[in-house]
């Protein structure tokens, strides 16, 4: 029996168990892949106080490392069932229970739902420019999406791809300026606004992206990058979540189940970045801490 189960090793639940720790409390974070959540995709972050610039995986790195430091645990299995009353978690190997749980989910990357994309995954569509990018040295690839983590994929690859399209959906770029300004800069960047890839060619690798403008790019690659929906298919019905899959919870983080908290982007909010995710997971674990006094 934990006093704490955090659900997730993002910035969220690494914040959380930090600081469950530190209030003395027995901790386990479960997480079905890794540690860093969506950091770990990003190629620099220039945006966390008093961290001028880092990159991605580092940052996740240094989370990592400062809640082992403190004796925290992070066992790498995914959540299939979830009894929140009773506090029982059930993994692909293990069933655990605890006194309270926080989840911590995060959100995961959305699809574009055109035809070839699911059977060319891994097979040059990809969703995570740092895991794939460098295996496109040299060549022509696209990127599908309108804001940050489009152009900052777009930024990455600039160095060592041949060219760079960028398709954006509405009339403009919506994001941070600077990024706007590193991707005017750019020669090997080029932009095509008002489009939709609608299909996704290719035998055995992708070979083409077709838009709904008439247009259709040859390229070696497509990265997606149109945003994210709530990772929350997981998640029992009696907790009170909105139509998109987000739960709803105030700035106490506290949901519609006793002993059950939400950090994170997974959480009903206006902003979502690695500091709030971060403040997110201290806020529900001192909730929690206290709730066990």
């Amino acid at each position: 029996m934990y006093d704490m189960i955090i659900i997730g090793a993002g910035p969220a639940g690494l914040s959380a168990g930090i600081y469950a720790i530190r209030s003395g409390l027995d901790t386990l974070i479960l997480d079905k892949s890794s540690w860093g959540g969506q950091t770990i995709l990003s190629a620099e972050i220039e945006n966390y106080p008093a961290v001028p610039n880092v990159t991605g995986p580092d940052f996740a790195q240094k989370m990592y490392d400062q809640l082992t430091s403190l004796g925290g645990i992070i066992q790498l299995e995914e959540v299939k069932e979830l009894d929140l009353h009773k506090k029982k978690v059930v993994t692909s190997s293990n069933v655990y229970e605890a006194k309270t749980i926080v989840i911590a989910a995060g959100l995961k990357r959305r699809l574009l739902g055109c035809p070839g994309e699911g059977r060319l995954t891994g097979r040059g569509v990809s969703y995570c420019a740092i895991c794939d990018g460098r295996f496109f040295t040299g060549k022509d690839v696209v990127v599908v999406g309108g804001g940050n983590t489009a152009m900052e994929d777009a930024l990455y690859m600039s160095t060592y791809c041949r060219e760079i399209t960028i398709v954006c959906r509405k009339g403009s770029m919506k994001g941070e300026e600077k990024l706007k300004q590193a991707i005017e800069k750019k020669e090997n960047i080029r932009l095509i606004y008002n489009a939709n890839v609608v299909e996704i060619k290719g035998e055995n690798l992708v070979e083409a992206a077709v838009l709904d403008n008439g247009q259709t790019l040859e390229t070696s690659a497509v990265f997606v990058a149109i945003g994210y929906e709530a990772d929350s298919g997981f998640l029992s019905s009696d907790l009170e979540m909105t139509k998109e899959g987000y739960v709803v919870a105030g700035e106490d983080c506290r949901t519609n189940i006793p002993g059950v908290f939400i950090a994170g982007d997974l959480r009903t909010k206006s902003v979502r970045q690695i500091v709030t995710a971060a403040a997110d997971g201290a806020v529900a674990a001192l909730g929690a801490a206290a709730d066990l006094l």
